[in-house]
C-alpha cells in the first residue's frame, strides 16, 4: 500500500498536525462547478472534482462516495439522475421476501456503477502516485443494502418476520461486498469505507444478532488484502459504538448524536481512532469561522492522537468555504 498521512497518524508516527476527513460530495460538486449526475456518474469528472476540493480544504483523502445507489443499481433497481440533484430510487426492487430468491443469480460486477468506481479507483491512484492522500473505495454493508433492497420499513419488519430469509440474504450481499472491495483493492484503494447507516436504528441486541459479525468479517478481508478499514454508521449510534470498534475497523465514524466521544476513546486499539464529529449543520454550516476553529481544537485535544477530524457526516453543499477551512485550521497543520 501507499505511504499516506492518516496511514501514518494510525501507526502512531509524529507528525505535523492531526489528519482532516471530511465528507465532501455535494459540496465538493457545487465548489468544482460539477453537475452532480457527471459526479456520480462520470468517472473523470468525479475525480476531477475530488482531488481538486481536497487540495483546496487541505483534506487528507479522496473517495469514490458520491450516493447510496450505486449497488442497489447493480442489483437491477432502475434510478434516476437528475442532472444537478441528488439521485432518485422511486420502487422497492424486492417487493416480497420470496423475491430476494432471485438474488443468487444476479452478477452484479459487469454494471455502470461498479466499474465506474473502478475506474474512479484507477484514475485516484494514476494522479495521485506521488501525493499522500489516501483514497478510499467504499461498499455497503450488509444490512444498509438489503435495506436498500426491500426498504427499511419492510426489512426491519423481516428481522421479526423472516429472520432465516434475512440472514440467508446477507450472506449473498456479504459475499458481493467481499468481491467488491476485493476489486476495489485491485483498482487502487488504500482504505475502503463501510456503510451501514441502518444499523443505528437497531439497538445492540439486533445489531449483534444480524449485522456486526458481517461488518468484522469484511473488515478482517479489507486487512488481508493490506488496506485500512473505515466504518460509517450515521445517527446516534451510542449503544453500539464499542462494537463497533470491535470490528477491528482502523477508522471509526462517530456523528454529531453521540455528543461525547471521550468515553469511548479507552475501547480503542492501538492503532485504531474516532472520526467525527462536529455537527453538519448547526456547527459547520450555520457556525462562524472562529466558533468552527476553536470547537476542532476542543475535540482534537479531549481525544488527543486517537481523532481523525470531519463532520460527524456529509458536509452540506450550503457550507461555507470559509467554515471548511475554519475546521481544517483547527488541525494545526504547518
Amino acid at each position: 500500500m501507499r505511504e499516506t498521512f492518516i496511514g501514518r497518524f494510525l501507526k502512531g508516527e509524529r507528525q505535523n498536525g492531526a489528519p482532516f476527513m471530511p465528507i465532501l460530495m455535494r459540496f465538493c460538486a457545487r465548489y468544482t462547478g460539477t453537475p452532480y449526475r457527471d459526479f456520480i456518474l462520470d468517472p473523470e469528472a468525479h475525480c476531477r472534482s475530488n482531488i481538486a476540493c481536497a487540495k483546496a480544504f487541505g483534506s487528507d483523502w479522496v473517495n469514490v462516495m458520491s450516493d447510496p445507489y450505486g449497488e442497489l443499481e447493480a442489483y437491477g433497481a432502475h434510478i434516476d439522475y437528475p442532472e444537478d440533484s441528488l439521485p432518485l430510487d422511486q420502487v422497492v426492487l424486492f417487493d416480497s421476501v420470496e423475491s430476494l430468491e432471485r438474488l443468487e443469480h444476479i452478477d452484479f460486477v459487469e454494471n455502470r456503477r461498479i466499474q465506474g468506481r473502478l475506474r474512479e479507483l484507477e484514475i485516484f491512484r494514476r494522479d495521485l502516485e506521488k501525493d499522500d492522500m489516501a483514497i478510499c473505495g467504499w461498499v455497503e454493508g450488509p444490512l444498509a443494502e438489503y435495506c436498500d433492497l426491500r426498504s427499511m420499513q419492510n426489512a426491519f419488519l423481516d428481522l421479526y418476520d423472516a429472520p432465516e430469509v434475512v440472514r440467508r440474504t446477507l450472506e449473498i450481499l456479504y459475499r458481493n461486498a467481499e468481491r467488491f472491495i476485493t476489486l476495489q483493492v485491485e483498482a487502487g484503494a488504500d482504505m475502503i469505507g463501510i456503510g451501514d447507516a441502518a444499523c443505528s436504528q437497531l439497538g445492540e441486541e439486533l445489531y449483534l444478532e444480524f449485522a456486526w459479525e458481517l461488518e468484522r468479517k469484511l473488515v478482517a478481508h479489507i486487512h488481508r488484502l493490506g488496506a485500512l478499514a473505515k466504518l460509517h454508521i450515521c445517527g446516534n449510534t451510542t449503544a453500539i459504538l464499542p462494537r463497533m470498534i470491535a470490528t477491528g475497523a482502523d477508522i471509526v465514524d462517530v456523528d454529531h448524536l453521540v455528543g461525547d466521544m471521550t468515553p469511548f476513546a479507552g475501547e480503542l486499539g492501538p492503532e485504531q481512532a474516532l472520526c467525527g464529529n462536529l455537527d453538519p449543520v448547526s456547527v459547520l454550516q450555520n457556525g462562524k469561522p472562529g466558533e468552527i476553529e476553536a470547537m476542532g481544537r476542543t475535540l482534537l485535544q479531549s481525544l488527543s492522537g486517537k481523532l481523525i477530524l470531519s463532520g460527524g457526516c456529509e458536509i452540506t453543499p450550503d457550507t461555507a468555504s470559509e467554515n471548511l477551512l475554519a475546521l481544517y485550521r483547527a488541525c494545526d497543520r504547518r
